[in-house]
């Protein structure tokens, strides 16, 4: 399977998030109210206020959108706790994958959360805080 790359540089685009995120594998479910069906994607990284998500579907900018987010209860992931949020849609840009094959490419996106309990960004703050510790301890 070939790795995608953006279409645009991501080299050149310039961080603007004020929050520590982390990258992860994160299943999640999404559903819109413009679309009556419940999509499944993968967060590929996530912070107390947002996350990036890769999925077949387009999910245009502007999207208001229910997220189950199903993410490890600490770094050891021997327990997983179930998250819900509302957010929006921020940006969103297709990954080229080089297939032939018609719809065979996939989106990349990031979404900001609107409204998310205490407890549950508190769930993913302490999740995100105790896996940047454990990536950056000294050795």
């Amino acid at each position: 399977m070939e790795m995608g790359c953006l279409r645009e540089k991501d080299s050149d685009r310039k961080e603007r998030r004020k929050v520590t995120r982390i990258e992860d594998n994160i299943f999640i479910f999404c559903k819109s109210k413009r679309h009556y069906e419940t999509l499944e994607g993968i967060a590929k990284d996530i912070s107390e206020k947002g996350l990036k998500f890769e999925s077949d579907e387009f999910i245009p900018p502007s999207t208001v959108m229910g997220i189950e987010i199903y993410q490890p209860a600490d770094c050891r992931k021997d327990r997983i706790v179930s998250i819900y949020v509302l957010a929006e849609v921020i940006w969103v840009k297709e990954i080229e994958k080089g297939s032939r094959y018609k719809g065979s490419n996939k989106y990349v996106g990031g979404v900001k959360f609107t409204k998310i309990g205490k407890q549950n960004r508190d769930l993913i703050l302490n999740y995100v805080r105790e896996r940047f510790r454990k990536e950056h301890r000294s050795p």
